[in-house]
C-alpha cells in the first residue's frame, strides 16, 4: 500500500492473534504458527484494513462480517474482487473458507510474526441505497444524444482532437486500469482474444426506477442473478449475449457513470459473478476524456468521449485491429472511429423502441462472432465498416469487401 494511502484508511480492526506455538500438538513450523493475515479492501476511494487475522481460524464470512459492520453493505450483496486459491476466481470462494486456503500475493519479512497480505476490491452496496429513485438524487449523470455532432477523418474537428494528443497521452497515463479478470491467452504465442468495450446505459440494459414501481418491488427484492424483477432492467438476451461473446473476445465495461452507480449495476444484476462470462475490468466516467466538437448547425458542444487509448497504451495485445467498442452514443467513438459499432439505444417502455421485443443483441452477437472468425477480419477489424454490420450478417456484404 501506498504511503499516500494512509490517510484513506477508514476502519482497521483487530480480531486475536492466532495460538502460540506451545499450544499446538505438532507444529509444521515455528513460522506458519506466528503467521497472520492483514485483509485490505479497496472501497471505492476508500481502503479498510482488518489487521492480525488468524489463518487457521478466521474464514470469508468473519471478514464479510466485519465489513458489513464498516459499510453497511450485506455479507449477501459483498463481492470480493481478487481473492485467488488453488487457482480459482473469486466468484467460487465460500464463506466457509479459511484464509489459510487463500494465495498469498505478499508478506511481511523475517520477523518474529509474519503477515501476510490480501489486498482486493470490494463491491457491493449498502441496503438503504439499493434502486433508490433517481430523480432523488442530483449526482446521476443525464443520458443525453448526439448532439447531432458532425465527424468525419481528416475533418477540422478530426484535426484539431488529433492536436491535442500530448493532453491524452498525459491522461492516458495518469488513469488507472484494475484488473477484475486477467485477460486470456498470450501475447507471446499470439493466442490472446480480441477486445470488446461495452457501454452499459442504453446499450446493454435501461437502469432506472419505473421498472421496480411498475412491479410493486422494493430494494430488498433485488440481488441475484436471477431475480425476475432485476431481470427486467437488462435488455432482453443480455447474459446470453455476453456468454457467446466471451467465447471470442475478453470483456470490457465503460460506463460514463459515476463509480457508485456503476457499482450497483454490475453487482446487483450479477455481472460480475456470472459462471458463463467474465469482466477484464471497469472504467467508469472519470476515464472519459473531454472535447469540443461541432454539431451540423456550427454550434460548438463541449463533451466526454471514451478514448481507447487508454487501454491500448496499458494492455498492447490490443490496437484498432482487434477491437470493438459497443456503445449507442457514437459521440463516444469521436477518437477512435474505426473501432465505433453503434446500436440502437434500449428503452423498456413501450413508447420508446421496443422494449421486451427488443432482439438486437442477438444480431450483434452474430455479427461479433462472425468478425472474430472470418478468414477475411479476424486478423486486422480495421478493414471491416462496422456501420454495416447488419448486412454483414444478412450476407448482403462480404468482409473481404475492404472500406
Amino acid at each position: 500500500m501506498d504511503a499516500d494511502d494512509d490517510s484513506k484508511i477508514i476502519a482497521t480492526t483487530t480480531l486475536p492473534a492466532a495460538a502460540s506455538a506451545a499450544a499446538a500438538p505438532a507444529p509444521p513450523s515455528a513460522n506458519a504458527l506466528s503467521q497472520v493475515v492483514t485483509m485490505i479492501a479497496k472501497y471505492g476511494k476508500q481502503k479498510i484494513e482488518i489487521s492480525n487475522l488468524s489463518p487457521s481460524s478466521t474464514n470469508l464470512g468473519t471478514v464479510k462480517a466485519i465489513l458489513h459492520e464498516k459499510t453497511g453493505i450485506l455479507p449477501k450483496r459483498q463481492k470480493l474482487i481478487g481473492l485467488k486459491t488453488n487457482g480459482r476466481s473469486s466468484s467460487t470462494l465460500d464463506d466457509d473458507m479459511l484464509l489459510s486456503d487463500l494465495k498469498a500475493k505478499g508478506g511481511g519479512g523475517a520477523s518474529e510474526q509474519s503477515v501476510v497480505i490480501h489486498q482486493f476490491i470490494l463491491m457491493g452496496t449498502p441496503e438503504e441505497q439499493i434502486f433508490v429513485d433517481p430523480s432523488d438524487k442530483a449526482d446521476l449523470p443525464d443520458i443525453i444524444d448526439d448532439f447531432d455532432l458532425d465527424f468525419n477523418a481528416g475533418s477540422e474537428e478530426w484535426i484539431q482532437h488529433k492536436a491535442k494528443e500530448d493532453n491524452l497521452q498525459k491522461f492516458t497515463e495518469s488513469t488507472e486500469v484494475h484488473l477484475i479478470n486477467p485477460p486470456r491467452g498470450s501475447v507471446a504465442d499470439n493466442t490472446h482474444k480480441p477486445l470488446l468495450v461495452l457501454d452499459l446505459d442504453h446499450t446493454l440494459l435501461d437502469f432506472s426506477s419505473r421498472t421496480l414501481t411498475e412491479n410493486g418491488a422494493t430494494a430488498m427484492d433485488i440481488g441475484s442473478r436471477d431475480d425476475a424483477v432485476a431481470n427486467q432492467l437488462k435488455r432482453p438476451y443480455l447474459d446470453e449475449f455476453l456468454a457467446w461473446t466471451y467465447k471470442y473476445y475478453d470483456l470490457v465495461v465503460w460506463s460514463q457513470t459515476s463509480w457508485k452507480w456503476l457499482e450497483i449495476k454490475l453487482t446487483e444484476l450479477g455481472m460480475l459473478t456470472h459462471p458463463d462470462y467474465k469482466i477484464c475490468f471497469v472504467l467508469d466516467k472519470t476515464s472519459m476524456f473531454q472535447i469540443v466538437s461541432t454539431n451540423r448547425s456550427g454550434k460548438k458542444v463541449t463533451h466526454h468521449v471514451k478514448p481507447l487509448q487508454i487501454i491500448w497504451s496499458k494492455f498492447t495485445q490490443w490496437t484498432s485491429r482487434n477491437t470493438v467498442h459497443l456503445d449507442d452514443l457514437a459521440r463516444n467513438f469521436a477518437l477512435n472511429l474505426g473501432s465505433g459499432l453503434k446500436c440502437t439505444a434500449y428503452y423498456r417502455s413501450k413508447k420508446k423502441r421496443n422494449g421486451s421485443n427488443d432482439n438486437e443483441l442477438l444480431g450483434l452477437g452474430r455479427f461479433l462472432e462472425l468478425l472474430a472468425t472470418h478468414d477475411d477480419s479476424k486478423h486486422n477489424f480495421d478493414t471491416v465498416d462496422f456501420q454495416f454490420w447488419q448486412d454483414y450478417v444478412n450476407g448482403k456484404r462480404d468482409f473481404s469487401r475492404k472500406k
